[in-house]
């Protein structure tokens, strides 16, 4: 069975910049382990600025903050697995992890830093059936298809927002020469529109619900219109649109380490965290894993002090 000093799963800007780190504090036998093609995760879709301040003292987009760290990583000898995915981990640190190429296989690590991040949920919090029309996505989604695809999956949406992640899409359907139709905003949800958000809104003179509820979704296949309350009024008004955007739950990817029974923050559903060190001592985790649902609030999320934490507890070990 293959060793490693230190296994990194996940290859989003987390996952890297704690590679990183590791490999700057002198830990040698590094594997970073990510199950899509390219490293990056989800900052690859976010084109705007806004990144990287803690680690570069300026603000970049998503996609220059990824190039920055891969270049710095190329300078160093490590292994890496791309288009693999982790299956299990043990409690005698043995990861479990398919690809094409080896298959299914085992190895084994001193440390393991999980990188996992958060995945969009639906999880019924908006009561009308998602599922009988085509056209609706999710928010998360949606910036997919337009940052990294070059497609528009709808010219004339209805987008319920619940962050600032819905009206970055706003202003990105607006410039790709869509027209949002509306932006419905619940508050009973707790969002907050800053003063830049309504500067957007304003700017792109974009049709405002501040105060509406989603009541259900008309269409003949794929959905053209939308019903909903306007609570500041009292009013219920139809919408018509070609698409609807949702912003939906964002929930930590814990399954690969479920058997392991980490203490777990039951409130943001996220593994408990000591200087990013679980519950269990070799084991570590950082970014939006130990962020959970107040990931999406947060701009500047990185791994590199998880990074260190973990090499000097390597560098004990090894002592």
């Amino acid at each position: 069975m293959k060793k490693y000093d230190l296994v990194v799963v996940g290859g989003g800007i987390s996952g890297m910049t704690a590679t990183l780190a590791a490999l700057e504090n002198g830990i040698k036998n590094v594997l970073l382990i990510e199950r899509e093609e390219t490293l990056g995760g989800i900052l690859n879709q976010c084109i705007h600025n806004g990144f990287g301040k803690s680690y570069l003292e300026e603000d970049v987009t998503g996609p220059e903050f990824v190039e920055l760290i891969r270049i710095k990583l190329s300078k160093y000898d490590f292994h890496i697995k791309k288009k693999t995915t982790v299956l299990n981990i043990s409690d005698d640190r043995v990861i479990t992890y398919v690809n094409e190429k080896d298959g299914i296989r085992d190895i084994k690590s001193k440390v393991v830093i999980l990188a996992t991040g958060c995945r969009e949920r639906y999880t019924g919090n908006v009561l009308a059936p998602t599922s009988k029309f085509t056209g609706i996505f999710t928010i998360g989604n949606a910036h997919r298809f337009i940052n990294l695809e070059g497609l528009l999956p709808g010219k004339n949406p209805v987008i319920i927002a619940n962050s600032k992640w819905a009206v970055i899409l706003a202003r990105r359907i607006e410039i790709e020469g869509g027209k949002v139709a509306s932006l419905i905003i619940n508050k009973d949800s707790g969002v907050v529109l800053s003063k830049e958000e309504r500067e957007i809104i304003k700017d792109f003179n974009i049709n405002l619900l501040e105060n509406a509820k989603l009541l259900e979704i008309e269409g003949n296949k794929r959905i053209n219109k939308v019903k909903v309350l306007d609570k500041s009024i009292g009013e219920i008004k139809k919408i018509s649109c070609d698409s609807l955007f949702l912003s939906v739950g964002y929930y930590p990817e814990l399954g690969v380490v479920k058997k392991l029974n980490l203490e777990i923050d039951n409130e943001l559903k996220t593994p408990k965290v000591n200087n990013y060190q679980t519950s269990k001592e070799w084991l570590f985790a950082c970014g939006n894993i130990i962020y959970g649902k107040e990931c999406i609030d947060m701009n500047d999320i990185n791994g590199y002090d998880a990074g260190v934490i973990a090499s000097q507890y390597i560098l004990k070990e090894i002592e």
